[in-house]
């Protein structure tokens, strides 16, 4: 038989239908994967012990559902061997088997091992699994945390979420338009970007006009300063601000912002390109600065701060805060080394940074880059740093980059093992602290500190 159509009232059951009809129609329209938009899309928090607390959430599986409506604890420790780690990964596994016929969670450990990989699984049609987590239990581990297990949920080769539901267009129609809107998004961002950097201008102004002017002059041919009682500097104009000399030399040419404790926020205005180098250098109280659009330079020790303890720790002084523009292509050394910012997101608009850009910024301790070049000894002695994204864009990374980052153990590439094998590395990567871990795509390379050499793990 060539043709099917379906489905139709019965009369006298001269139309009948099994759940096969309806599966089979269903996984044409709906795709595989988590539904968003129920629950808690079967997040996994950590509980006491070696448990761990699967949250609600639907998911869609060759056309058949499977849900869970309230949290479901898990207790792992059955999994824990006695002398190496192992992965256990925790599944939605579809059987269509006929002694079962059904949709469940399944927790399939894998072989302990020093260099622990997934379990395998068997290939059989008539099972489908959607891989939601693999969680690492250490031979010794008494508790479990986020950063205990990796999360394959936005990861379409072996979860993914439920993308599209058709009915309505082709495949195609629906491409074009969501690339559309996409663009269109892009380009709101940019507006809106534009005009939080605008607000804060405007509330900056109106907090402190009504304050004293304490100090006023040009940093720049074109650029003009305004400091207020109230601790904010304003700058304006258009173009380069001037570059500056370490204050260590008496004869130096030095910034009229040195060493000053008065200042506490900066506005750039939009239309200056560059951030002098030593502009800010020593401005321990300085804790926002709203960066423009129109910056595309940051020079050499612009924002760094005292470091008053060269020892295990030091006080954090300087920014603790930092939103670094889209069109920013070149960042100075030491340019905001020892500041007291948490988190970063380095745009992919970078393409040089010298030494030390972000070294000895304590309390850092979440970045994401998408820069294409990541500096000499960038982050070196962040040892607050503990989670470090590295988009596909980047293409070289250099010496030490992140040497004394001891909590850094493991970096997420957003690209395959190929891709991570073509960026070109200094030194190999090999002057590091904590880090033992890449986690690719489709797989992952683990230190071997006995070779000194990293070895591929393929998933």
């Amino acid at each position: 038989m060539a043709f099917y159509s379906g489905f139709f009232n019965s009369q006298g059951l001269d139309r009948t239908y099994t759940a096969d009809d309806f599966t089979s129609y269903l996984s044409s329209i709906i795709c595989n994967g988590i539904l968003d938009t129920y629950g808690s899309n079967f997040s996994l928090t950590a509980s006491s012990g070696l448990k761990v607390t699967l949250g609600t959430g639907k998911a869609w599986i060759n056309g058949h559902y499977f849900i869970n409506d309230a949290s479901y604890s898990i207790d792992l420790s059955q999994y824990q061997d006695e002398s190496l780690p192992r992965y256990v990964a925790i599944s939605i596994l579809c059987d269509t088997s006929e002694e079962v016929r059904a949709v469940s969670l399944e927790v399939v450990p894998g072989t302990p091992s020093d260099l622990p990989v997934l379990p395998e699984f068997e290939i059989d049609e008539q099972k489908a699994r959607l891989l939601l987590y693999a969680v690492k239990i250490e031979p010794e581990a008494i508790s479990l945390s986020e950063y205990d297990w990796f999360d394959y949920r936005d990861d379409n080769s072996v979860c993914g979420y439920c993308r599209c539901i058709l009915g309505k267009c082709k495949v195609t129609d629906m491409q074009a338009q969501i690339a559309q809107l996409i663009a269109e998004m892009q380009g709101y961002n940019g507006k809106i970007s534009e005009l939080e950097n605008k607000v804060i201008d405007l509330e900056s102004k109106v907090n402190n006009f009504s304050g004293d002017i304490i100090a006023y002059g040009s940093c720049g041919d074109n650029v003009q300063y305004v400091l207020f009682s109230g601790g904010t500097l304003l700058l304006s104009g258009s173009g380069d601000m001037y570059d500056y000399e370490s204050g260590n030399n008496a004869d130096a040419y030095i910034s009229p912002f040195y060493d000053r404790n008065d200042i506490k926020a900066v506005v750039i205005g939009d239309g200056i390109m560059s951030v002098g180098t030593f502009v800010f250098n020593f401005c321990n109280e300085i804790k926002t600065a709203s960066l423009p659009n129109s910056l595309t330079k940051i020079g050499r020790n612009a924002f760094m701060p005292h470091l008053d303890e060269y020892v295990e720790h030091h006080v954090l002084n300087g920014l603790t805060s930092l939103t670094l523009p889209p069109y920013i292509s070149e960042i100075g050394r030491y340019a905001f080394s020892g500041t007291g910012i948490t988190k970063l997101t380095v745009p992919a608009s970078v393409i040089k940074v010298d030494i030390g850009a972000f070294s000895e910024c304590q309390a850092l301790e979440s970045v994401r880059y998408e820069g294409k070049v990541i500096g000499d000894r960038m982050f070196a002695s962040c040892i607050g740093l503990r989670r470090f994204t590295i988009a596909s864009t980047v293409e070289e990374i250099y010496s030490g980059a992140f040497n004394y980052c001891e909590k850094l153990e493991t970096i997420t590439y957003e690209g395959s093992l190929e891709a991570w094998a073509a960026i070109r590395k200094e030194d190999k990567m090999k002057n590091t602290s904590g880090l033992n871990k890449i986690q690719c795509l489709d797989g992952y390379l683990q230190f071997n500190t006995d070779t000194n050499e990293w070895e591929e793990v393929m998933m």
